[in-house]
């Protein structure tokens, strides 16, 4: 063999080596990684506040969990969790004191925030920084919340609600009274409803289930599924480029007015037979059943809507 060709099979032989040594290096890494535990570090606060009626309680969250559920007693009842997670103890609890918060009364509001500061010429934050609040509140009392890049779950309240969510999601269970709900990036949920809701949504996911009441609800480059009960007053969805679905108990309960724009309408066939060549078409549905029956109105575009029945539920 000619020294030039030992060389090229030593360089070839190298290489190959080092390949294999850098392939189980990056296998390696992530295992080590995880092997690091995380260190959490917790600091709980906890008051209850007087809550007559007529007191607004408002809430402004960052990179929280926040629950508010409604209860019969004439005060606001508040655990707030701020913790710091990191690999390293010693870094967590140097940063924990970062996340911050206010739990204050003024006049006929009761104030409650978190939010996150470090003095000035500080290290940027290293460690992941959480706040966490459970609320018990009188159900009637007025609430302001908004939440970013967290979680906000809802549930027997029967006040006037104002929610606001920025990334994150939105769960909401047993609710009456009045909600307007703002929700950017965002997946809302909410089951036994009985309210009037108005939705302004982008680039969300709104699912409604078990809905009583009047909704009007838009949304832009995301998804509705409203399933209303035979209480629902009325529903108004006026949509851009976000598929809707409307799954109603009976199909002979409500009248109908639906319309997609460069998309598909899909209605069962008994809708579609009823008005042949003039109440349905490829891209829209008018069908007044009986004048005082509600009305279900839906306009989107570039994506399908949806009308069906839910299937029946046989009791055994």
């Amino acid at each position: 063999m000619s020294l030039t060709l030992f060389s090229s099979s030593l360089r070839r032989r190298a290489g190959a080596g080092l390949l294999a040594l850098l392939l189980v290096w990056s296998l390696a890494l992530p295992a080590a990684r995880a092997q690091r535990k995380v260190q959490v570090l917790t600091r709980t606060i906890e008051q209850t506040l007087p809550c007559p009626p007529g007191t607004l309680v408002r809430i402004r969250a960052e990179k929280a969990t926040v629950r508010v559920q409604g209860w019969d007693k004439a005060s606001v009842q508040v655990v707030l969790r701020l913790s710091a997670r990191h690999p390293e103890r010693a870094v967590a609890e140097q940063e924990l004191p970062a996340v911050r918060y206010k739990l204050e009364k003024h006049g006929s509001s009761i104030e409650l925030e978190n939010y996150f500061a470090r003095p000035a010429g500080t290290p940027a934050i290293r460690s992941d920084l959480r706040a966490e609040y459970t609320v018990l509140m009188p159900a009637a009392a007025a609430l302001q919340l908004e939440n970013t890049y967290g979680q906000t779950t809802l549930l027997d309240l029967t006040g006037k609600l104002r929610l606001a969510q920025n990334f994150g999601q939105i769960v909401l269970q047993n609710l009456s009274g009045t909600l307007t709900a703002t929700a950017r990036y965002a997946d809302l949920t909410g089951t036994n409803l009985n309210l009037t809701f108005d939705c302004e949504a982008d680039k969300s996911a709104v699912r409604l289930t078990a809905a009583a009441g009047r909704y009007t609800i838009r949304n832009r480059y995301g998804s509705v599924l409203l399933e209303p009960t035979s209480e629902l007053q009325s529903a108004f969805i006026d949509a851009e480029r976000t598929e809707v679905t409307i799954s109603v108990p009976q199909l002979g309960l409500f009248n109908y007015h639906l319309t997609t724009a460069q998309g598909a309408l899909l209605v069962p066939p008994s809708l579609a037979a009823a008005n042949p060549g003039k109440g349905a078409s490829r891209h829209a549905l008018i069908l007044t059943q009986q004048p005082r029956l509600p009305l279900i109105r839906v306009v989107t575009s570039y994506a399908p809507l949806t009308l069906r029945a839910q299937p029946l539920l046989i009791k055994r």
